[in-house]
């Protein structure tokens, strides 16, 4: 699998200990939005059990000129060094791998994105691309954080000139009052989907998932209830980068 070496620009932070780092883009590097690379750092800083390689989807969309990936500042060596790239570092990336992408839905109905947390990352590509496009496409986002201030991108995504774009955000752990004409409280639900999805489309939709596995399997137990097939179900497990991609990047770092 062909490596990358990408440059890092610049990160700043983009909710509560999130953070969104941009790389420069080599010129021979293309992907669909929705995909997901394996990022390896040329050395630690700080130790780490899982080593040097992490996952992580392309947030940035193919028409923007930068490549961007986010994450949330929780303890570990891999993220400990991340958070401290200076300005020209580099790291390297495989090409880009996954199935999170529109190609699932080629037959035109409407999107309905779930998304939990920090899995924001990939629908934000897919949106962005969306709207460098001018898609006129029906989108349906519900987003899910303990809180207003962990949803990452959400001002962004909701001010997206994309007229067939619905926003739902929603807190489990929230205080405060819900302040726009769609935004909810607690945990995604059955009742909570109806409220806000066309009845006479619910079967004819294309729903991606994605956030942490606790979270995709209550997603998938809720659709499966409502009777979507199986078939109209996209998610991306990140099984496509094996242990042996892995040591292989490693390798090529030292």
């Amino acid at each position: 699998m062909a490596n990358y070496t990408i440059t890092f620009k610049e990160k700043k932070e983009v909710a509560q200990e999130t953070f969104a780092f941009w790389f420069t883009r080599p010129a021979d590097f293309t992907y669909e939005a929705g995909q997901y690379v394996a990022l390896v750092l040329p050395k630690l800083k700080y130790p780490d059990k899982r080593g040097p390689v992490r996952s992580f989807s392309i947030a940035s969309a193919p028409a923007e000129d930068d490549l961007m990936f986010a994450m949330r500042d929780t303890n570990s060596g891999f993220k400990d060094t991340f958070m401290e790239l200076e300005p020209g570092e580099t790291a390297q990336i495989t090409k880009a791998i996954g199935h999170f992408t529109l190609a699932n839905a080629a037959d035109g109905h409407p999107i309905v994105f779930i998304v939990g947390g920090i899995g924001i990352t990939p629908v934000r590509s897919i949106l962005k691309q969306a709207e460098s496009e001018g898609s006129g496409r029906e989108f349906s986002l519900f987003y899910s954080n303990r809180k207003k201030a962990d949803a990452a991108f959400y001002e962004e995504i909701k001010n997206m000139k994309l007229a067939g774009l619905k926003v739902i955000p929603t807190c489990s752990q929230e205080e405060a009052p819900c302040t726009g004409p769609n935004e909810e409280r607690g945990y995604i639900d059955e009742p909570m989907l109806l409220r806000h999805l066309k009845t006479e489309s619910l079967l004819e939709n294309w729903y991606y998932l994605v956030g942490a596995p606790v979270f995709i399997e209550a997603m998938k137990s809720i659709l499966g209830g409502l009777g979507v097939p199986k078939e109209r179900i996209v998610l991306d497990p990140f099984t496509g980068l094996t242990t042996a991609t892995q040591a292989k990047m490693e390798s090529a770092s030292n």
